[in-house]
């Protein structure tokens, strides 16, 4: 169920890319996407819940993107073109709500993390790569709170991060995937 609808242009780029409805995943759960009928509803789990604008616009900005192939190569957001000045302040990965959830409790983090689809990664005191589309891994590390540093969480992409979104996508992205983790 959607409420806010995303531009008439996004689905003027859907429509011709892909004029039939679609099935996408994110994360755990299933989407049905309309173009025709300007449309996003949540298959599964739960067919009720209400689709933020930003998400609609998303899910219509992977099926439009062109993507490409896994390169293998890990990196920060700062390595994404234009990352080092477009991430910071307000464009600030959004992870702070993963560290304060989960910042003592990494077992809780990992045990979330598989009920998304997420793998256990050997990375910091705890990380978990998540899929939140098929072809794009994300990785969350969290960094545990010790006597020096309150708990923290960074974020490692794929390279073929670039080819799949913009920053403005990429920061939709982990915003997303933020919520789903720490939602109840």
């Amino acid at each position: 169920m959607g409420c806010a609808a995303p531009n008439p242009m996004h689905w003027q780029d859907l429509l011709s890319v892909s004029p039939r409805a679609v099935e996408v995943g994110f994360l755990n759960a299933r989407y049905r996407v309309d173009p025709v009928a300007r449309s996003i509803a949540e298959l599964q789990p739960d067919p009720q819940r209400v689709l933020t604008q930003s998400f609609q616009v998303l899910l219509i900005r992977y099926l439009t993107s062109s993507g490409g192939e896994l390169t293998g190569e890990e990196i920060t957001e700062k390595d994404l073109p234009g990352g080092v000045t477009f991430f910071q302040g307000p464009h600030a990965l959004p992870v702070a709500p993963v560290a304060e959830r989960f910042g003592s409790d990494p077992e809780a983090f990992l045990s979330r993390g598989r009920k998304l689809g997420g793998e256990p990664v050997h990375h910091g005191d705890a990380a978990v790569r998540f899929w939140p589309f098929k072809q794009i891994p994300v990785t969350y590390v969290l960094w545990m709170a010790d006597e020096e540093f309150p708990a923290s969480v960074s974020v490692l992409f794929d390279r073929s991060i670039e080819r799949w979104f913009e920053a403005d996508m990429t920061f939709l992205l982990v915003g997303e995937t933020t919520a789903r983790i720490v939602e109840d």
